[in-house]
């Protein structure tokens, strides 16, 4: 997984988001890792001394890894499906990249990656569901949600969780956090690993 591939090469998980000289988000974490998902000449094309909207890297909406976007996708699209959700005690405190040590609830509980499907969010704009403001019912369009029939999220060890409408906004706010020492129950329905998670059925 190419965010478990930065963070070995790193020395800690990517930051949200970079910011520019004027102190706003400028960079966002899906284009840090674009070395590690075999995207080395998109990266050296993207210009880190310019926002991700600016004349040179907006000629790069188009070139969007297939990674960034649910497998079916018809392409060409700059809209990604994969966010990750900002806050002082998840996963992407914003600037700062997290370090595996900080995490002291159990990584396969904890959420890295949430799918979502309405939020409209370019893949090089560094913009994510934000912990504050997001909504914890599944399958929202301000929350986790997806055109598969059961959304999913990748964990910080690398699971693929498949959710349901009957998984709590609790248990959501639990996953979500690194440090809350809350123990998630897991049942057949509501919060089940996936060997993958392109192996689901679509909404109608």
């Amino acid at each position: 997984m190419a965010v478990a591939n930065y963070t070995d090469a790193n020395g800690h998980f990517p930051p949200a988001y970079t910011l520019g000289p004027d102190k706003k988000p400028w960079h966002s974490w899906r284009v840090l890792i674009l070395p590690y998902i075999e995207q080395n000449g998109l990266f050296e094309s993207y210009r880190f001394n310019e926002p991700w909207n600016g004349p040179n890297n907006s000629q790069l909406a188009f070139r969007i890894p297939k990674t960034l976007v649910f497998h079916d996708t018809k392409l060409p699209t700059t809209t990604t499906n994969y966010l990750a959700v900002v806050g002082t005690n998840t996963m992407w405190p914003g600037t700062k990249g997290r370090k595996r040590e900080e995490i002291k609830d159990d990584t396969s509980q904890t959420i890295l990656i949430a799918e979502n499907n309405g939020l409209g969010v370019h893949w090089m704009e560094p913009r994510d569901l934000t912990f504050d403001t997001m909504d914890f019912r599944v399958d929202t369009p301000e929350g986790v949600s997806s055109w598969y029939k059961k959304p999913g999220v990748v964990t910080t060890e690398g699971s693929i969780l498949r959710l349901s409408k009957e998984t709590t906004p609790e248990a959501l706010r639990a996953a979500l956090t690194v440090n809350g020492g809350e123990t998630i129950a897991r049942d057949a329905e509501n919060w089940t690993v996936i060997p993958d998670g392109r192996a689901r059925e679509r909404k109608e």
